[in-house]
């Protein structure tokens, strides 16, 4: 994930975005904190809006299905990338844009 600044309106609901539908990681030792590649994620409050970048090992219908089942609508068609790879774009809770890349289905 890059960046790993997030800009929120609201620090905690933004906490509870990332946590949920990304799910990623508690820090061990600051429960408050989530981790990612090995990073903190800072959440600031602020209303500037930015892109971050996801890199995922899944495949573009796994997906298009867990934001499905997460009330998450997709911003524009998927953009097909270099090697195989496809983008998508969705909102995090705080409307910053969230550019997810995975695979192509086979």
């Amino acid at each position: 994930m890059r960046p790993k600044i997030i800009p929120a309106r609201d620090v905690k609901r933004a906490y509870r975005f990332y946590r949920d539908v990304f799910d990623f990681l508690r820090d061990p030792i600051d429960q408050t904190t989530l981790i990612v590649d090995g990073s903190p994620i800072q959440f600031i409050e602020s209303d500037e809006k930015i892109e971050t970048e996801i890199i995922v090992r899944d495949h573009l219908h796994e997906i298009q299905e867990h934001l499905a089942n997460n009330f998450l609508v997709e911003q524009g068609k998927p953009e097909h990338r270099f090697n195989k790879k496809i983008a998508l774009r969705i909102h995090d809770s705080e409307g910053n844009t969230v550019i997810i890349e995975g695979n192509e289905d086979r």
